[in-house]
């Protein structure tokens, strides 16, 4: 739609609304005229300045309404609307696709989020990088190495992992980043350690896939043996990952009814 049209379509309904309805309006206008620090890696081939700015509207509107971390869902949802936006061919994958969430200019991508509260700026920690429900596992220790095989199979139908990260969650500002992970350091897996931990009262057990380079410690897969059965990465080195932007802002504030 032609610019002025819209803003004289949006100025001819306004005598029109609620003074909810206006409030509302007052509250979204004011979180975009608030200042805000964001960062887009200059050789970012996801994100165009464009689409930081789109993105970054999108984290700020949810926060007028919401004190809680953006979700999966929405991530989602937020990047295929702005991709598009921006010109970039993107696609959402059909829900129950295994793998895969997202299809960028035809790669295609798994999201996750990251907000948890013990989050730490320097390590990732992804809780739910898929579920492991199947294939044999009890308390033995060869066990780990088809549920390993499970986590290199999800791989190998993926290009790319995106993690959105909620690193400070207001009282007084939020702090979004959105970090890759690459690819080939989640490969080396396929050479890690196994430990699985015999004193957990949980069955099946629990087990660690330790990965390490040169002495040096650079993720561990955890095999969360709970009623999820789920594929945790822990302690992966953020150093190891691309930033590819960041978004700061001030918590909303309140607006008070004229």
């Amino acid at each position: 739609m032609n610019r002025k049209v819209r803003i004289q379509r949006l100025l001819a309904a306004i005598p029109d609304l609620s003074d909810y309805r206006l409030e509302l309006i007052d509250r979204v206008v004011s979180v975009f005229l608030q200042p805000w620090e964001i960062y887009r890696a200059p050789d970012s081939d996801i994100i165009s300045y464009g689409s930081l700015l789109d993105f970054g509207d999108v984290l700020r509107l949810h926060h007028s309404f919401s004190r809680e971390p953006f979700s999966k869902d929405k991530f989602e949802f937020a990047l295929e609307m702005v991709l598009m936006t921006s010109g970039c061919a993107a696609l959402l994958a059909p829900r129950g696709t295994r793998g895969h969430d997202l299809s960028i200019a035809g790669q295609k991508f798994s999201l996750k989020t990251e907000a948890a509260k013990g989050i730490r700026l320097s390590t990732l920690h992804i809780s739910k990088f898929m579920e492991l429900g199947g294939g044999h596992w009890g308390d033995n220790l060869d066990d780990l190495i088809g549920l390993r095989q499970q986590f290199l199979d999800n791989l190998a139908g993926i290009n790319r992992i995106l993690v959105l990260r909620a690193l400070r969650k207001g009282s007084p500002d939020y702090l979004y980043e959105l970090v890759e992970i690459p690819k080939n350091i989640l490969e080396m897996a396929k050479d890690g350690r196994f430990e699985m931990r015999m004193e957990s009262r949980q069955y099946p057990k629990p087990g660690y896939c330790y990965v390490e380079e040169n002495g040096q410690a650079l993720f561990s897969l955890y095999f969360d043996g709970g009623g999820e059965r789920k594929l945790q990465i822990k302690g992966l080195m953020k150093a190891s990952c691309i930033v590819h932007a960041t978004w700061r802002f001030e918590e909303p504030q309140q607006q008070v009814p004229a």
